[in-house]
């Protein structure tokens, strides 16, 4: 049967044994600890990060919806006028500006393409 080792002492290791191997397990506990606290410190500045990105997401999101109200405000204010062009983008024109370009689609609407030949099968040739 084995003996059995108690706390007070191993019959087995001799006192310089033991220290060394208590100093060298304390050093190894101690190591395992100081990068855990490193983890938990880099998933700490991590979260910290990212919540200021969020943040800073939040604040742009803001500042250009604040921009845009004012933009429209402001046009508006000055006679300006909502244009949707042929692409579907929407611009402000001065009110000169804006009157040219739908006297330019008035003109360019009522222009009819007259069909240069027309063949036997029906089909339409433009020259």
């Amino acid at each position: 049967m084995p003996a059995e080792s108690t706390a007070a002492g191993d019959p087995a290791l001799t006192p310089e044994e033991r220290e060394e191997a208590r100093a060298r397990f304390e050093a190894e506990l101690a190591a395992d600890h100081a990068e855990r606290l490193e983890k938990v410190q880099r998933r700490e500045a991590r979260a910290r990060s990212s919540r200021t990105g969020r943040d800073q997401e939040a604040r742009n999101a803001a500042l250009n919806a604040l921009k845009a109200d004012v933009q429209n405000e402001f046009y508006k204010a000055n006679g300006y006028r909502l244009y949707t062009d042929s692409t579907g983008r929407k611009h402000w024109l001065a009110p000169e500006e804006y009157d040219q370009r739908m006297e330019r689609r008035r003109r360019r609407r009522h222009r009819m393409v007259e069909p240069a030949v027309m063949d036997r099968t029906r089909n339409i040739v433009f020259v």
